[in-house]
């Protein structure tokens, strides 16, 4: 029996959409290079001698759009195998076409349109990886080590950060270094002709570059934001924790807090619960402004030495401009009830036409922002059911133009309108970095099963979290709570055929997983039948003690009043009626009333019928 005919591609619906602008829509579905017209990236014309290459990776980038978009069938391992080499013998023909012109005495204007597609190609490869079920393999850490470097860039930019930020970034890195180590080994073959082996050999050289490089550029930018917290002395980092958390705190509820036109009781009740959060801030600043020296308004250490004391000045600049960031932070957010536009303080300046226009494109970015970040929190609850990983693409697509146009706007403002978008650019940036964190943990929340088994993989989820579940609150009551389980487990075993999981003729990648999962279900049922065994024998105990003398039969009353049958005893009393009918039972009852003398069939008729009602 194939699995094939059980789960189709289709009953996978597609992710949420939102609104986007056109430019942002366009990019996430267009087969050119991710290159807006709006983004900071300068669009480099293609050299005449590169342009064959430019068609062939043009073609392999609308090939795997097309399997990315086509949701009527699963993506199949290897013909992502086949593409990915394709994808490397074009760039080492690349890196051989611009060794030549370099010789040449050729001056390459790097990085142009190919650099640009090649990194749009190895991030969809990327996600295909991750959606085949590939995740500890080297291709399939690009995508992740992208969303990375974009979470570090932007932490540098907002230069406030804690060690707990850093520590699971630190982390990854540390996992993706040993995948890239382990399966970048080159391993001669014996069976190669030297062509083959040379061309496999200049493939593995262009993987492990471009991972490596980028790996690298991800560990340095990682131990510069790490070096940092050197500054901050032993006794001060509780504080300052404590004020970026109430800025993370304050900047969360800013974006969640949503202006809505409502009639005047609304509008109180809301006007209220916005006071009462505001309070509630305060109060946490407050708390943390009492370990300042009211004197020279500076947060003093025990643990500094003379040669740190220039440190600690910057120090508490930096701290110093948390606690006032975060009093205006407030103060812009108390205003912002009494408007319907996020940079509700920028109503009562008088700004130019240019700064109108700027005002209104950072506007447009936050709302769609907020859009976005909605529909990945939501994703990020879906994601087992809805989620296809290629569908990521489209999102850091629409994530790099956001951060693209946000950056030129920021070129755009003038020095003197600075101040006045400062919370719309801070907004802005925190968005984007919560968008990127969300992306991030749907990446790292993948499992290593293939798309096509992932429907199996969530059934025996979702078995497995109901059996533990009903092992924690005490158990079975009887041997038939387990019934469902058994009969989903069995199902979902016969579709194996000589212990693999087979799809279209293909054995997809996560039978390891799959299989350790059905074992532990099967498991959690047998540990659940010996504490039903050993609940019985502990009931039966204590009911000897409680036998009811003169009863019509013998047996126990549990000490909670319910009787509780096995199926032994199902079985007996199935043997005792074995033979009973109801000609018997009508001459029984006619015996009753002849003669006095049937004493003992009376007494036989009635403990038969305390039984029966019992069973039945």
């Amino acid at each position: 029996m194939t699995y094939s005919g059980l789960v189709t591609p289709h009953s996978r619906p597609t992710t949420p959409s939102f609104g986007l602008n056109s430019n942002a829509a366009t990019s996430a579905t267009s087969t050119g290079p991710s290159n807006s017209s709006s983004g900071s990236t300068p669009k480099v014309i293609v050299p005449s001698y590169e342009k064959p290459i430019h068609e062939s990776l043009s073609q392999i980038y609308k090939t795997l759009l097309e399997l990315k978009n086509n949701r009527s069938k699963y993506i199949n391992s290897k013909q992502i195998y086949k593409i990915y080499h394709e994808f490397l013998d074009i760039l080492n023909e690349l890196k051989v076409t611009r060794k030549d012109e370099e010789l040449k005495g050729i001056t390459l204007n790097l990085p142009n349109t190919n650099d640009l597609i090649t990194d749009d190609i190895f991030q969809l490869l990327s996600l295909c990886f991750v959606t085949c079920g590939l995740t500890k393999f080297a291709p399939a850490t690009y995508s992740s080590l992208s969303t990375v470097m974009k979470l570090l860039n932007h932490l540098k930019e907002c230069k406030v950060y804690t060690v707990e930020d850093l520590a699971p970034i630190g982390i990854r890195l540390a996992e993706i270094r040993d995948i890239v180590i382990s399966t970048t080994n080159y391993e001669e073959d014996d069976d190669e002709d030297e062509e083959e082996e040379a061309n496999r050999h200049a493939n593995h050289q262009i993987e492990e570059t471009l991972l490596r490089n980028k790996l690298i550029k991800c560990e340095t930018l990682y131990q510069d934001l790490e070096s940092n917290f050197k500054n901050v002395p032993k006794d001060l980092e509780p504080t300052y924790n404590k004020l970026i958390e109430l800025r993370k705190n304050i900047l969360n509820y800013m974006i969640s807090y949503k202006d809505e036109k409502s009639n005047a009781g609304k509008n109180l009740i809301k006007h209220e619960k916005l006071t009462i959060k505001i309070n509630q801030f305060k109060a946490e600043l407050k708390k943390i402004e009492q370990y300042r020296d009211e004197t020279d308004m500076k947060f003093h250490s025990n643990d500094v030495s003379d040669l740190d004391e220039q440190k600690l000045e910057s120090l508490q600049a930096i701290m110093n401009g948390l606690i006032d960031e975060c009093n205006n932070l407030l103060g812009d957010l108390l205003a912002q009830d009494d408007s319907d536009e996020i940079s509700s303080s920028l109503s009562s300046l008088n700004l130019n036409e240019e700064s109108q226009e700027l005002k209104a494109k950072y506007d447009s970015i936050y709302h769609q922002l907020q859009d976005l970040k909605l529909t990945l929190e939501n994703l990020l609850i879906t994601r087992r059911w809805t989620l296809r990983e290629t569908d990521l693409y489209s999102y850091q697509k629409q994530l790099k133009t956001f951060d693209e146009q946000r950056l030129n706007l920021v070129k755009q403002t003038n020095k003197d309108d600075t101040k006045a978008f400062k919370k719309s650019q801070l907004l802005i940036l925190f968005l984007l970095r919560r968008c990127y964190g969300l992306v991030y943990k749907l990446l790292e929340s993948s499992e290593p099963v293939s798309e096509s088994l992932t429907p199996i993989h969530n059934q025996l989820q979702t078995v497995k979290r109901c059996l533990l579940e009903l092992k924690r609150v005490d158990g079975l009551n009887n041997l038939k709570e387990l019934y469902p389980f058994q009969f989903k487990l069995a199902s979902l075993d016969n579709l194996r055929q000589d212990g693999k999981f087979i799809v279209d003729g293909s054995i997809p990648e996560g039978q390891g997983t799959l299989n350790a999962l059905l074992a532990e279900c099967f498991d959690i049922v047998q540990e659940l039948k010996i504490e039903l065994e050993e609940k019985e024998i502990e009931n039966g105990d204590e009911g000897e003690d409680d036998l009811t003398g003169g009863s019509f039969t013998n047996s126990k009353t549990i000490g909670n009043g319910n009787n509780e049958l096995t199926d032994d005893d199902v079985e007996i009393k199935r043997n005792r009626f074995h033979d009973f009918n109801e000609a018997d039972y009508d001459l029984d009852s006619e015996s009753d009333y002849d003669d006095d003398d049937d004493d003992d069939n009376d007494y036989s008729i009635s403990e038969s019928e305390y039984e029966g009602n019992d069973y039945y």
